[in-house]
């Protein structure tokens, strides 16, 4: 903290995947301090930062054993392989870095050339060589320090822990207990193919995590070694126990507030690993048929319309390359992508930290009798999908099974009751915006009778809109087993998703107005990088079902399910009486107004239109923090705000990474502060609970239950 802020962070031990130790070169050799960082499973950054701490190597080693008192083992026992960078891949290595310094070098003296120019001092043709000249001795000078640097890294394999050590002057200590990895990926490119060397990147669990070691004479082995270590292993920060038995004061009170009682209740809390096999083994491929016959009948239409040609040819070219080059693998426990080209790449997952596995299935896929396999997992923000494989008799169930998924008996079902008039509620602004331009033409054909063709043109569209979203929420349901959720949507392109509970991390609902339906999301444990153009864009691993009727109490029945585990007799029974059910508030709190008032109205008086539009937004500013709450109730934290789409979000305490107690300028004038909750396998924050006054109350609250 400073002097405007305070922040406070506390991290469960069994969640640590990354602890690094850092000694600065000057600072550590002057005054004998260096930095300690701990990582978890809940966040992109470092959850715990400790920067120029006397005797930095003592508290790196009394982490090591906090985490062995955790459940770690971490104790080096067994060498497995011990590597180094390739001195050849090392030099190809700080080759592109020298050129690299000299083209940003070369862009500076470009600019110094034309202020010496301005300053006639271009003539000067002694001082254009010395610049030249120093510029190329500080490019060799940096790769001198970059190739010692790389060529000093070493890395170790054992038992039950990775170790590396990197650097030249600065050096770096690092530890990657095995218990949290999730996956090895090696990587060449041509030279590397040619020169037999690997990238070899270990991902733990939770997004941006990963570990590079580049330039590996023997990267496959060291890929081999991890993924068998990492398969053997039980995850820690998974892992819950068997049978739990949560003791908790649940209060209910009486609307009149006259009378409170308070009974003492017994939660039980059945979160068992599913049993998974680990004797089906198969390979596959993409099938060629699949794969090539919708091209060539397409052939013809891209020949006659020939600016389509060219695009045609070049997708017909990768997917002849990708047809060769991808090998698909379901291993004992572990399953494998494999492309090889003029590049390769390998990635294997082990089924321990797979969290979802969703099949999709089109129209084509029925023609050929093939299907897709998508793989989500936990340490990596790229699937493995096995495209257009055959779809064999059998490998559905056996595939599922991988993930401990069998056939079990339907407990609580949840369909999409699709209707014209909740469809113009779930779209109220959309249909509002409509109704605007429907009018807006009618009046206008009044004067140009021609205005109603486009008229004609968006009303047919609509009632299309309509036809389809019927029959595409017909085929959307969802399904509640004893262990698994099933969810299935599409009607041309089908999607079918299977997903532990265990593996889902927090669920959202969000309620139309004037409606008793909703939308109902599920957020699994593990995120995916999508590109978009030439930005990359992170988003959770997660499925949603529309149109869920009796939305307001579905999260609180779904939780319950989740963590009680009740039989189908009692889910009924809790559905039909869901208030004497519901779990009880241990703390409830709401934002403090001051916060966003203040900027707010500084903000209006500063710039003028808004001020005119003060009494509109200052309302709506003061109603948006008035309908926020959130609250603590036995088993998790709630988050409940929106003006007219009411929404909620809930995290299930189990699935709580680390916490963070945050005050700002703002929350120490108004005495009020901020708390963070992350989630394991996501790398940004889960739920903010922002402005809240009792935040101290709230927090302790908080770490005794989590």
């Amino acid at each position: 903290g400073s002097l405007f802020s305070d922040s406070e962070t506390e991290l469960v031990l069994k969640n640590i995947t990354h602890v690094n130790m850092q000694l600065p070169f000057i600072m550590n050799k002057l005054f004998n301090v260096g930095n300690v960082r701990i990582q978890s499973a809940g966040s992109i950054a470092a959850e715990v930062s400790m920067f120029a701490i006397d005797d930095s190597g003592k508290i790196y080693e009394y982490v090591r054993t906090l985490m062995q008192t955790s459940g770690f083992s971490v104790k080096k026992s067994k060498l497995i392989q011990s590597e180094r960078p390739s001195p050849l891949g090392v030099f190809f290595e700080t080759v592109k870095w020298f050129f690299i310094w000299l083209y940003s070098l070369g862009m500076l003296v470009v600019v110094a050339f034309s202020m010496l120019e301005k300053l006639n001092l271009f003539k000067h043709t002694t001082l254009i060589i010395a610049i030249t000249i120093a510029g190329v001795l500080f490019s060799l000078l940096m790769s001198l320090f970059k190739f010692l640097d790389l060529i000093n890294r070493r890395y170790n394999v054992y038992n039950d822990t990775i170790t590396y050590k990197e650097g030249f002057l600065t050096k770096n200590y690092a530890l990657l207990p095995i218990e949290n990895l999730a996956d090895a990926t090696t990587s060449q490119n041509l030279v590397d193919k040619i020169f037999g060397l690997y990238d070899v990147k270990i991902s733990c669990q939770g997004r941006g995590q990963e570990v590079l070691f580049k330039n590996m004479v023997n990267g496959k082995q060291l890929e081999q070694n991890i993924d068998l270590l990492a398969a053997k292993s039980k995850s820690l920060s998974s892992k819950q126990q068997s049978s739990k038995e949560i003791g908790s004061e649940l209060t209910s009170q009486k609307s009149n507030g006259a009378k409170q009682k308070t009974a003492t209740k017994k939660a039980a809390l059945t979160l068992k690993s599913l049993t998974k096999d680990n004797k089906f083994n198969g390979s596959y491929s993409r099938d060629g048929r699949r794969v090539l016959i919708p091209l060539l009948v397409a052939f013809p239409f891209c020949l006659i319309l020939f600016p389509l040609f060219i695009p045609w040819f070049f997708f017909f070219l990768s997917e002849l390359i990708s047809l060769y080059a991808n090998k698909y693998f379901v291993k004992t426990n572990s399953i494998e992508h494999k492309f090889d080209f003029i590049n390769s790449k390998h990635t294997e997952f082990t089924t321990d930290k797979i969290m979802a596995i969703i099949i999709k299935e089109n129209f084509i896929d029925k023609w050929f009798n093939t299907c897709s396999l998508k793989f989500w997992s936990i340490g990596s923000g790229q699937d493995i999908t096995f495209k257009n494989i055959k779809k064999e008799e059998g490998l559905y169930q056996n595939v599922l099974s991988k993930l401990g998924i069998k056939q079990q008996d339907l407990l609580y079902h949840v369909d999409s009751n699709f209707g014209f008039f909740e469809m113009l509620k779930a779209n109220l602004f959309g249909t509002l915006i409509l109704a605007g331009l429907i009018v807006g033409f009618l009046i206008s054909s009044a004067f140009n009778l021609l205005l109603l063709i486009p008229l004609i043109f968006i009303v047919l569209l609509y009632i299309l809109s309509i036809v389809y979203r019927e029959v595409y929420y017909q085929r959307s349901k969802m399904r509640f087993y004893k262990d698994y959720v099933y969810f299935q949507r599409g009607i041309f392109f089908r999607e079918f998703y299977y997903v532990p509970y265990n593996n889902i991390k927090d669920i959202t609902t969000v309620k139309y107005p004037l409606s008793s339906l909703g939308v109902l999301s599920f957020n699994i444990a593990g995120e995916s990088v999508v590109q978009q153009g030439k930005q990359q864009t992170i988003v959770s691993n997660s499925f949603t079902i529309h149109y869920a009727d009796n939305i307001e109490t579905k999260d609180e029945l779904i939780d319950m399910i989740f963590y009680s585990r009740p039989t189908k007799k009692k889910i009924a029974e809790m559905e039909q009486n869901i208030d004497s059910f519901m779990p009880v508030s241990l703390l409830h709190a709401k934002p403090a107004l001051a916060n966003t008032l203040v900027p707010f109205l500084i903000a209006s008086f500063v710039i003028f239109p808004l001020l005119l539009l003060l009494p509109i937004t200052l309302p709506l500013v003061i109603l948006s923090i008035k309908v926020k709450s959130y609250i603590i109730q036995p088993y998790r934290v709630v988050s409940k705000w929106g003006i007219i789409y009411k929404k909620q979000k809930s995290v299930v305490f189990n699935k709580v990474d680390h916490i963070n107690f945050y005050q700002g300028m703002l929350n120490k004038m108004f005495n009020n502060g901020t708390i963070t909750i992350n989630t394991i396998g996501s790398s940004t924050t889960e739920l903010m609970i922002k402005n809240i006054p009792n935040h101290k109350e709230f927090y302790e609250l908080l770490k005794k239950n989590y």
